[in-house]
């Protein structure tokens, strides 16, 4: 085809003023900056009970091994075991074995496979483990509850990583923040649900076994609803309108679709520093979360005299207020990004170092607290965790950022990584401290955990990035060649 042909022919290609009107009509309309409650909504609420139901599932066992353990007044024909610490110690830490080797190559199966059915079936797992637990553990003991509690591991390993890929399928950049409030959490929901009704669970007729029935019994209520009203994607959900359908998707346009599969770009993940940054941030954070959720009701009970055990609130306060104050919160960190005055990128980081960095100097000050007063060592831990809330819209949403197409397996880098901390925190704890009723031992303990929490917050900040990666498409270097040879065309034609 000759120079004038070509020009001819895009002439003759020209669209018409009634489809460039149509089309514009269709562009304002899906590009308005915000569209209302709608299925999206939903998509959150489900992922937020899958989180408070595998939580609920995780740790209750740091309440029922007590049960399990002790003869109960009113539960006398309830098996109970002769179990020492270090029984109780294996029983309460098998769950992270699983969980760890599973995360990563969960993240791969979900990029692959679809994330609805993934996440279904492997809860539902979850759940038929946690209803199995009594009947099988009153006849072999502590060897298969550390089998099941793998098991669980293994199968919660896919839960974080599908969770983060149907967000970034579902949840547009300005609505992340309180995205992430509402999904994640449901870690804190789950945790204060579980210290606050184990207890009472535990002293019914039924005894321990009745915690493992309520939760397991969640899972598969919640299996349910997940089956009927959930999708992978908007395109893949019968009811959503078409409205919500383009806003979402003219959002996300960096987003490939449901059934474009792209290679994952290794090479490129291993040495971002965008990633690497959101790595060392959730290292820090599991260190101090889990050295918190494991070693500091031993902390006040024992050194402090607070008797946990029977004041669940206690225990639950923290994070009961960590999840309302989270909401709010959210809301204002997504305003100020669709306003104009943080970018993205700041964004992340001015909340993950209050979540992370002046929660820091709380759990460091602490410890010198509780000498002067019982009191006032409530009130810093609950402000400190309270502000932890704040990594749900740092670091915790910053997969979706730097890579939406890959988010599953950045959260499965991470994630796996930082169940490395979450395991070494709490035996540091074991290991530094020798009495358990001094407060001036606990220190070492807190002050690990606050350097934990600054250097995540360090580095996240000096690597950190807000702007989607190049490697997000890897056709991009294609395309690029494509653009580059058609204006040369362009060129020769002229």
């Amino acid at each position: 085809m000759d120079p004038v042909q070509r020009r001819t022919s895009r002439l003759s290609h020209k669209p018409s003023m009634d489809s460039m009107n149509g089309r514009f009509q269709e562009d304002k309309k899906t590009t308005s900056d915000s569209y209302g409650l709608g299925v999206r909504h939903i998509q959150m609420f489900l992922l937020f009970l899958c989180l408070v139901t595998s939580y609920i599932s995780r740790v209750n066992l740091s309440v029922a091994i007590v049960a399990m353990s002790e003869t109960q007044d009113n539960a006398t024909d309830i098996k109970v075991f002769d179990w020492d610490e270090r029984t109780r110690g294996e029983c309460l830490s098998s769950f992270f074995w699983g969980y760890l080797i599973m995360n990563l190559p969960a993240a791969v199966l979900n990029h692959k496979f679809n994330g609805k059915t993934l996440l279904g079936v492997n809860l539902f797992i979850n759940s038929i483990l946690a209803l199995s637990t009594p009947f099988i553990v009153t006849r072999f003991d502590y060897p298969s509850l550390i089998i099941i509690r793998i098991c669980q591991g293994f199968v919660q390993g896919f839960m974080m990583p599908t969770v983060v890929r149907l967000l970034s399928r579902w949840v547009p950049p300005l609505e992340r923040a309180r995205s992430g409030a509402i999904v994640l959490g449901g870690i804190n929901f789950g945790a204060a649900v579980t210290f606050l009704t184990s207890g009472f669970l535990a002293n019914t007729t039924l005894g321990w076994p009745l915690i493992f029935y309520a939760s397991g019994s969640m899972g598969i209520i919640w299996t349910i609803l997940w089956y009927f009203l959930a999708a992978n994607s908007p395109d893949s959900h019968k009811s959503i309108s078409q409205e919500e359908k383009l806003y979402i998707k003219s959002k996300l346009t960096e987003t490939a679709g449901e059934n474009v599969h792209l290679e994952i770009p290794w090479k490129d993940i291993l040495t971002s520093p965008a990633v690497w940054a959101i790595v060392f941030a959730h290292m820090g954070q599991n260190w101090g979360m889990w050295t918190s959720l494991t070693s500091v009701p031993t902390f006040f009970g024992r050194a402090l005299n607070f008797n946990i055990r029977d004041d669940g609130l206690l225990s639950a306060l923290p994070y009961i207020v960590m999840w309302i104050i989270s909401f709010p919160t959210s809301i204002l960190a997504d305003n100020l990004i669709k306003r104009g005055y943080m970018t993205i990128q700041f964004s992340r980081k001015f909340w993950n170092t209050i979540g992370q960095g002046i929660t820091a100097i709380f759990v460091l000050i602490l410890p010198f607290v509780a000498e002067y007063s019982r009191t006032m060592a409530v009130v810093v831990y609950t402000i400190g965790t309270t502000l932890n809330c704040c990594v749900y819209f740092g670091f915790n949403v910053n997969h979706m950022d730097v890579s939406p197409n890959f988010s599953s397996i950045l959260m499965g880098l991470s994630n796996g990584s930082a169940n490395i901390t979450a395991i070494l925190g709490p035996l540091f704890v074991g290991f530094v401290i020798e009495n358990e009723h001094s407060i001036v031992e606990w220190r070492k303990a807190f002050i690990a955990s606050a350097a934990f929490f600054l250097m995540g917050n360090l580095l996240f900040v000096l690597l950190g990035s807000g702007e989607t990666q190049p490697w997000n498409e890897p056709d991009n270097k294609k395309k690029s060649r494509e653009v580059s040879e058609s204006k040369e065309e362009a060129k020769a034609d002229f």
